[in-house]
């Protein structure tokens, strides 16, 4: 295996392509995205989140630097491992994955849930990162989102979402094709057409929503955190939080809130966000103006521009 990964880092500092592969991390494999040179970029997709997502802007971040995005354990062709899936043990994954690609001082960026992957990373393994990139990240404290009173059965709450997923890894991909036919086709209006077989078997995947069950029942409902900014490492970060009313905007048009429920939960999120830019004296704050819940796809330009400043902030 370790002659397989030499060959795999050699090729990928010589040539200038798009590597999509799987690498062994030691217990299990993951699936990659990677290309370009120079400083890492590592990118943590959010609890739904594929690879495919992420490809339209890791194509323009690797014009100055490399960029790797995977898929967790669980997710996409990742394996999903013998041990119970939440925060700390994807953590521990995209430290093994590190460690095994050799990547030094790496900028890891973290979206939604694979935010608070990021933070739990954070912790951790507070000495391996050289800079850390929240995209509307997801906090220790989200469980105060399903303390809002929604008129009507909330199909979104955090039980709700479990119930969903144990129904759903008990379906077969055909079954789940179908079950998940409105989903899928959304996905493709923003993405290219090269990757909407890889979103089609993405979410049409049962070990994914196995995974999610564990994740959301672990990290959502059965662990509350206190403290949990206080041992962050002094290392340069940067929040990056979405716009209010884009976002509420969209929670009444896409989950049917009334306006009052959706302002509740926004500014419950928007709090979150606001205590994540306390978590070190390096932290800067971005407004993503105009951006709903998934900035890769509305605004990229803001993630952009964070990871030139933290770039930029290396090179000095």
């Amino acid at each position: 295996m370790h002659n397989v990964i030499e060959d795999f880092i050699f090729k990928w500092n010589v040539e200038e392509i798009t590597i999509k592969t799987l690498i062994d991390i030691g217990n299990k494999k993951l699936e990659l995205w990677m290309k370009g040179k120079g400083k890492t970029i590592i990118i943590q997709p959010g609890l739904m989140s594929s690879v495919a997502e992420w490809e339209g802007l890791c194509e323009e971040l690797s014009k100055s630097a490399r960029v790797i995005t995977y898929n967790r354990a669980g997710l996409g062709r990742s394996d999903k491992g013998s041990t119970p899936r939440n925060r700390k043990e994807n953590a521990r994954g995209l430290h093994d994955l590190i460690i095994t690609l050799g990547v030094v001082s790496p900028i890891i960026l973290g979206h939604s849930y694979g935010g608070l992957v990021l933070q739990q990373f954070a912790v951790d393994y507070s000495t391996i990162a050289g800079g850390y990139i929240l995209v509307d990240s997801t906090s220790y404290d989200a469980y105060k989102l399903d303390e809002v009173e929604i008129e009507g059965e909330d199909g979104n709450s955090t039980a709700a979402w479990i119930e969903k997923c144990r129904f759903y890894s008990s379906l077969a991909e055909e079954d789940l094709q179908v079950e998940m036919a409105d989903w899928i086709k959304e996905l493709k209006k923003s993405l290219p057409s090269s990757t909407h077989l890889e979103v089609e078997e993405f979410m049409s995947n049962p070990s994914m929503y196995e995974t999610l069950c564990e994740e959301l029942e672990f990290d959502f409902l059965s662990s509350r955190v206190t403290n949990h900014y206080e041992f962050f490492p002094d290392t340069p970060t940067i929040v990056i939080g979405r716009d209010p009313e884009a976002s509420i905007t969209q929670m009444i048009k896409d989950e049917g809130l009334y306006k009052s429920e959706a302002e509740e939960i926004e500014t419950i999120w928007q709090s979150l966000i606001r205590s994540q830019t306390k978590l070190n004296a390096n932290t800067k704050y971005i407004l993503a103006e105009g951006s709903g819940h998934s900035v890769h796809l509305d605004k990229p330009e803001f993630i952009k521009r964070a990871a030139a400043s933290i770039l930029n902030q290396k090179a000095e």
